[in-house]
């Protein structure tokens, strides 16, 4: 696996130059990133780096398994893919609360219900039965029964919604819904093939959609709670790289990119973890 992801870092590097000419003076700072929007804020970034001396390498992943796996084995320097509560279960899954932290807080990028067969929820209440899909992993596939509890297409045989899995759900009335579990970056491939399908924002984007034209319920993103992070190794916080990376990401550019870019789609965050 470690030599499958240095050959595709190389492969990325190579294809991807972001103009360091002069690495003497400027730090090299190797970041995997989602796509869209996480990789193209990179971009757009690119000369405002170098200004501060800062050298950027952007590995685009849209794999939600390995970003974090190449941070903890120092084969990158940080990774922008990830909501905090993602990182925090990622976090006790490696067992790594010590070794990785969360630099700054940079966007929220809302959570949506999509279809092609319905073109409102009130449709989706009345039919009978339905086949939703949602994102499979654990603080994802949480984050989609809320939502759909949200817009009254399910409930929970518990109180609570916390820690709830599709085996909590219940149907409402005479409804009979099945929840089917998929990878994230494969939903917007297959929701074509059922009745609706809960979508990241990121992968929504990417796929062509508008969350907040193109969805039937969007979830309310303005709270903290989902705002994807920079994450680095505990033990670089203090280098001067990593603060260069924190400035760049504090600035106001990056409230202006995502105005101009996405157009209400994704707000901006200025809370900051390390702050």
């Amino acid at each position: 696996m470690k030599k499958i992801l240095k050959f595709a870092w190389c492969v990325v590097v190579l294809c991807i130059a972001t103009g360091c000419h002069n690495l003497k003076s400027q730090d090299l700072l190797r970041i995997a990133a989602s796509p869209a929007p996480h990789a193209e804020l990179l971009y757009a970034l690119n000369e405002d780096a170098k200004a501060l001396g800062l050298c950027l390498k952007v590995l685009p992943l849209d794999d939600y398994r390995i970003p974090n796996r190449l941070l903890l084995d120092k084969q990158i320097d940080a990774n922008y893919f990830q909501h905090e509560e993602f990182f925090q279960d990622e976090c006790e899954r490696y067992n790594c609360v010590e070794e990785l932290v969360p630099l700054v807080r940079v966007h929220i990028e809302p959570m949506g219900l999509y279809s092609k067969k319905f073109s409102s929820v009130q449709e989706l209440r009345r039919k009978g039965k339905l086949t939703i899909a949602i994102p499979v992993d654990r603080t994802n596939s949480q984050r989609a029964l809320d939502l759909l509890e949200s817009c009254e297409l399910i409930s929970f045989k518990h109180t609570s919604s916390l820690n709830a899995t599709k085996r909590d759900v219940c149907t409402l009335g005479e409804r009979k819904i099945s929840i089917h579990e998929i990878a994230a970056p494969l939903l917007m491939s297959s929701f074509q093939d059922v009745d609706a399908a809960v979508i990241p924002g990121n992968f929504a984007i990417t796929g062509g959609l508008s969350p907040q034209e193109d969805s039937l319920w969007l979830e309310d993103f303005s709270t903290s709670k989902y705002a994807n992070i920079v994450v680095v190794r505990k033990e670089d916080l203090a280098t001067s790289k990593i603060q260069k990376l924190k400035q760049l990401l504090q600035s106001d550019r990056v409230r202006l990119f995502f105005e101009e870019t996405y157009k209400g789609n994704i707000l901006t965050t200025p809370l900051s973890p390390q702050s």
